[in-house]
C-alpha cells in the first residue's frame, strides 16, 4: 500500500509557519521591556515651552548618544535606552546650554524631566539626584540595582534570590523555591532575562525552580539590574497571571574591567568524642 505524503508534508510546513508567527509575537511585545525611556518638557523663563530645541543623551558608561528634537509642545521623547547613567545636554538658539549630569535610568522605568532654560550668558551644568527625577510609571515595582546585587550575602549565587527584598515576594519551599509574587503561585510569574524568557518552558515558574535547583543559571556577577513588578504591569510583559521579575546582564562600558570571587563553605566541626 502506498500513502502520499504531501499532505503530511504540508501540514508539517504549516505547523512551522505557524509557530514561528506565533512564537515571533511576545518577542515583539517584550522587544523594549528590558529598557528604559527619557521623556521631558524644555521650558523658557517665563514658563512657556521651547519648541525645535535639541536634546542630547548621552551614555556615561559606553559614549552612545542619541540626538532628540522637541515638538511644538516643547515635549521630547527616547525609548529603548539601555539602563545606566546618562547626560543631558540641552541646547536652544538665543538660550544657554543646559547640561544634566547623572541621569539614572533603570530597567523598565520610564523618566520624565523638566528643563528650565535660562537667556543666553553662560552655560549651566546640574548635578541631577534622585529626587530630581520621577517616575512616570504606574506600576507596583521595586529595582534592586548593582551596588545590592554586588554587596547583599546571597546563598549560592543565584541573583533571582534577590527578588526577595520586594514587598510580597517569597521563595516557596515546597515547589523548590520558585518565587511567588503577591501570594500568586510561582509558576504563574514570568522571568525576562535581557528582553527574553527566562521560564521553564514546560512546567512555567524560573528555569531550575520547579524540577532542579542545580541547573546552571546566570550568576550574581554578570546580572547589572533588575526590576520586579508585582501589580499592575503593562501589556507588552504580559504572559502570567503573577508578577514579573525583569533581569538585564551587564553589557561592558568603555572602560577595561574585571571581576573575580572566591566563594568557600566551611564544614561544621563534629562534636562527637571518640571513646578512650
Amino acid at each position: 500500500m502506498r500513502f502520499n505524503r504531501f499532505p503530511a508534508a504540508a501540514t508539517m510546513a504549516l505547523c512551522l509557519i505557524c509557530g514561528f508567527t506565533s512564537s515571533s509575537q511576545p518577542t515583539w511585545a517584550q522587544a523594549s521591556a528590558n529598557k528604559a525611556s527619557l521623556v521631558g518638557t524644555v521650558l523658557d523663563p517665563n514658563g512657556s515651552t521651547i519648541p525645535n530645541a535639541t536634546v542630547k543623551v548621552r551614555n556615561l558608561a559606553t559614549g552612545f548618544t542619541r540626538e532628540l528634537t522637541t515638538n511644538e509642545a516643547g515635549q521630547f521623547r527616547g525609548v529603548a535606552l539601555d539602563a545606566g547613567a546618562y547626560e543631558v545636554v540641552v541646547s536652544a538658539p538665543g538660550f544657554s546650554d543646559q547640561t544634566l549630569n547623572n541621569v539614572i535610568l533603570t530597567v523598565g522605568s520610564a523618566v520624565t524631566l523638566t528643563i528650565d532654560m535660562t537667556l543666553q550668558a553662560t552655560a549651566t551644568t546640574i548635578e541631577v539626584g534622585e529626587t530630581f527625577i520621577s517616575d512616570v510609571q504606574t506600576t507596583q515595582s521595586a529595582t534592586v540595582n548593582t551596588t545590592a546585587i554586588t554587596n547583599l550575602p546571597i546563598n549560592g549565587r543565584r541573583f533571582q534570590d534577590f527578588a526577595q527584598l520586594a514587598p510580597t515576594v517569597v521563595a516557596l519551599s515546597g515547589t523548590r523555591n520558585q518565587l511567588s509574587f503577591a501570594g500568586q503561585r510561582g509558576i504563574n510569574s514570568n522571568v525576562m532575562l535581557d528582553g527574553g524568557d527566562y521560564n521553564q518552558p514546560f512546567f512555567g515558574g524560573i528555569r531550575g525552580g520547579e524540577r532542579s535547583n542545580t541547573i546552571i543559571t546566570v550568576p550574581q556577577s554578570a546580572v547589572q539590574e533588575f526590576q520586579v513588578v508585582i501589580t499592575g504591569y503593562s501589556a507588552e510583559y504580559g504572559r502570567s497571571t503573577g508578577g514579573v521579575m525583569n533581569t538585564i546582564t551587564k553589557s561592558g562600558s568603555n572602560e577595561l574591567h574585571g571581576e573575580g570571587f572566591w566563594q568557600v563553605r566551611l564544614r561544621r566541626p563534629s562534636t562527637s568524642m571518640a571513646a578512650p
